[in-house]
């Protein structure tokens, strides 16, 4: 009897996991673009390899973006950001909608609350995201955000010296959940 009830259990956690696997998201190639200011000059850095990790239907996001994969026009800085090989930013959290929507919707803005996490440091973390539906092929919406990182915050220092405050956006093609 206990061998049935086990393998009853096994059979339910195998199909909840593949029913709830099919409705998550992950793409390594987001868009991000970081705006600052470096040696008394605006300049602006952008990233193609964004790790999103999105579970529809709980509307929470997992980003994760190495820092070396920034590149801007400026030589010194991107040497310098070459040279931090191990830094990574990483946001979770829930964005303030019941779940993701991939049907036909109008544009939905919403914050965004979680945890951040940068050289080592976590601290909560909130920003304002925006859900656009942009129907084409197998992709239904665009998902962005923008937020603003103090580096001296997250003790991230000799980077950007006395220009600490940095100007996040991401923009990341959503795709339809199967069957929609």
């Amino acid at each position: 009897m206990r061998l049935v009830i086990g393998l009853i259990m096994v059979m339910w956690f195998l199909v909840m996991g593949i029913s709830s696997a099919a409705q998550m998201y992950q793409t390594q190639a987001g868009t991000v673009r970081a705006s600052g200011r470096y040696k008394g000059a605006g300049v602006t850095g952008v990233s193609n390899h964004l790790y999103m990790h999105l579970n529809y239907d709980r509307a929470e996001m997992h980003l994760r973006l190495m820092i070396p994969s920034f590149i801007t026009k400026n030589d010194s800085l991107n040497e310098l950001l070459q040279t931090m090989v191990e830094q990574e930013l990483v946001f979770t959290g829930k964005m303030n909608i019941a779940f993701v929507q991939t049907k036909s919707h109008p544009k939905q803005k919403f914050a965004t609350q979680g945890m951040l996490f940068l050289n080592g440091i976590s601290k909560a973390f909130s920003f304002n995201s925006m859900l656009e539906h942009f129907p084409r092929g197998n992709a239904s919406c665009i998902l962005s955000g923008e937020f603003v990182i103090n580096l001296e915050e997250f003790n991230v220092i000799n980077i950007l010296p006395g220009e600490e405050k940095v100007t996040v956006r991401f923009n990341q093609l959503v795709l339809k959940k199967p069957g929609d």
